[in-house]
């Protein structure tokens, strides 16, 4: 699979995150601005005029105090600071361009404690006692440009680290996509190949589940195709030899024979598509609309035993059955017509395979009813039970192509049964031979 693109999901991801950052250091800034004035260094220098104007302000300012102010104004500011005389001249200064004294109406606003600006600086003097001053100066684009400067580092710090969190959200969601178009495509062998234990994870575990359940559809759909039609063309050959050799032999008693042998075919191949038919119609009951939903009537378990043996009995005379109804069965509520069908192909299916006589019995198990049919037969290989209700599925000892039937007849007695809300089962007989089992719930009385 090649290396999954970048898209518009990857992109949106990313640029939210970097926007979202933005957005909180702009206002986290403005805050700032609005809290501390328009110029951050504001409170900062403010503080320090105090400080001046307390230690200063109330004693004569000797030389080396005002040089020692202003050297620790400097390191603690980064402003540049100037001390000036009563007449004007320099003391003391600190930093790259150290300002002029206050002058004219600069005087106004050292006296009052306000900033002032000359030019782009803005300046801050106090008073010393004695007619000097000092005065701090920084350009007032200073904290603009540390602020753009720290929020450009902050964007770039956010965006290195979001990259590669923002595409471990999106590649596997690409591979996802990928996978999903490759299914559809008709790629049923498409995986995500995702190894994740978060919800993307658990959404590609889904994803390639519904896959493989998919394939086996598809691939036991076309099984079973080619199985109908292999079942259709074996008694399509028998009726077309059948009527060559009645075309070629004259005799009545030839043709007759030939005729049943005809019938015989054809009785086949109805049961047959009536089986194709009906299991379809229950599959495609499970939800969709058109299917065959079983007709719900109260029923009888013992009448419709007694049914299925006097069915048995006409189908194949001469041979023994034994059923047993357990007294005081609790009612059902099912299709008379299809739970018929399911006693049929499983006493069908037994005789087949067994020479000895058939038991069926019918009891009561809790809250549901159950009929078992068991047989004296050559039994079913363990590993063969759990795919004994699949289409078309014979074990190599048991269903052989000698014994005749379709194939479909325990898949649709499973179909039958599990439209019923019930459940079916096979298992080896001790002794030799098999015993089918299905239950169904009792009906509960109003």
């Amino acid at each position: 699979m090649s290396a999954p693109r970048r898209g518009r999901l990857f992109w949106r991801l990313y640029l939210y995150g970097l926007a979202l950052v933005l957005l909180v250091v702009v206002a986290a800034g403005v805050a700032g601005w609005l809290l501390g004035g328009h110029h951050p260094p504001r409170r900062q220098a403010r503080f320090l005029a105090q400080q001046v104007a307390q230690e200063l302000g109330t004693g004569a300012a000797d030389r080396a105090t005002v040089r020692r102010w202003v050297r620790d104004i400097h390191l603690m500011t980064e402003h540049d600071v100037a001390a000036y005389d009563a007449s004007g001249r320099r003391v003391a200064a600190a930093g790259k361009d150290p300002p002029g004294p206050a002058r004219g109406d600069e005087r106004a606003a050292m006296a009052d404690g306000r900033l002032f600006h000359r030019g782009s600086r803005v300046l801050l003097a106090v008073p010393l006692r004695g007619g000097g001053q000092i005065v701090m100066g920084w350009s007032g684009a200073t904290a603009l440009l540390r602020f753009v400067v720290i929020l450009a580092l902050i964007l770039l710090v956010v965006a290195l680290v979001s990259l590669p969190l923002t595409r471990t959200l999106t590649r596997p969601l690409q591979r996802i996509a990928d996978a999903a178009r490759a299914l559809g495509q008709g790629d049923l062998t498409a995986r995500t190949g995702l190894e994740r234990r978060d919800e993307l994870g658990r959404l590609a575990r889904v994803l390639d589940e519904m896959a493989g359940r998919l394939e086996r559809v598809v691939r036991g759909e076309k099984e079973l195709w080619a199985n109908i039609s292999h079942e259709i063309r074996t008694p399509l050959a028998r009726i077309r030899v059948a009527l060559e050799l009645a075309e070629e032999e004259g005799d009545a008693d030839a043709v007759r024979r030939h005729l049943a042998g005809i019938s015989e075919d054809l009785t086949e191949l109805d049961r047959l598509l009536d089986d194709v038919l009906t299991s379809a119609r229950l599959d495609l009951a499970r939800g969709q609309a058109g299917g065959l939903v079983p007709h719900r009537e109260p029923l009888d378990l013992a009448e419709l035993v007694g049914e299925a043996a006097r069915r048995f009995g006409e189908r194949h005379p001469g041979r023994a059955l034994e059923p047993r109804v357990a007294n005081d069965l609790p009612a059902l509520e099912g299709d008379r017509a299809l739970l018929l069908r399911v006693l049929g192909n499983l006493l069908d299916n037994a005789v087949k395979y067994s020479e000895e006589a058939i038991e069926l019995e019918a009891t009561a198990a809790g809250e549901e009813v159950a009929v078992e049919v068991r047989d004296r037969g050559i039994g079913v290989a363990d590993d063969d039970l759990p795919r004994l209700f699949d289409h078309f599925f014979r074990s190599d000892r048991s269903r052989s192509r000698g014994s005749g039937g379709s194939g479909l007849g325990l898949t649709l007695c499973r179909r039958i049964v599990e439209a019923h809300g019930g459940r079916i089962a096979a298992a080896s007989r001790e002794g030799g031979g098999l015993r089918v089992r299905f239950s169904l719930p009792a009906r509960h009385s109003s």
